[in-house]
């Protein structure tokens, strides 16, 4: 049923036809027992593998749809404070990016944009403490250039160098 009623009409009654012909088997093993054909375990296990994998299949496509909007509403988050910071309202992104980073701490522009904050705000010490932390969180180096920048290196575009 979860299939159904997240919209995966034809895996969900794929599913429920399955499970159905599998729980009639049974039952009819069970009423008739001398027209048994398949053993009553081999069916009992073909349910319950069906009824499992109904379940664990429901469940993560639901997790899915649930980190999906999750990522929507910290977009939403993120580009609220860039048009904050836009307005050179401070403040007011300081807060929102807080905000985004007590839903996920993992948030590495979050991080970043706070630490610009503070580097605008003349709070270098706590600046220095949220690039850290995204030091920390960049184990691939995506961000190196940014860490560089905002560290007070120098930008590849003042050495002449083209990117």
């Amino acid at each position: 049923m979860g299939h159904l009623l997240v919209g995966r009409y034809f895996k969900g009654a794929l599913l429920a036809v399955l499970f159905s012909m599998t729980v009639q088997g049974l039952l009819l093993g069970w009423v008739w027992p001398e027209s048994f054909g398949t053993s009553w375990m081999v069916l009992l296990g073909l349910a319950v593998g069906i009824w499992l994998y109904s379940l664990v299949s429901a469940w993560w496509l639901m997790r899915r749809m649930g980190t999906e909007r999750f990522q929507q509403q910290k977009d939403r988050i993120l580009m609220a404070g860039i048009k904050a910071m836009l307005r050179n309202d401070l403040e007011a992104a300081s807060k929102t990016f807080r905000t985004l980073l007590r839903q996920d701490d993992r948030d590495l522009e979050g991080w970043l944009y706070l630490a610009r904050i503070c580097q605008l705000q003349g709070q270098t010490r706590w600046a220095r403490r949220f690039l850290k932390v995204v030091r920390c969180l960049d184990r691939q180096g995506k961000w190196r250039w940014e860490l560089s920048v905002l560290a007070g290196g120098t930008s590849p575009r003042d050495t002449g160098v083209t990117p």
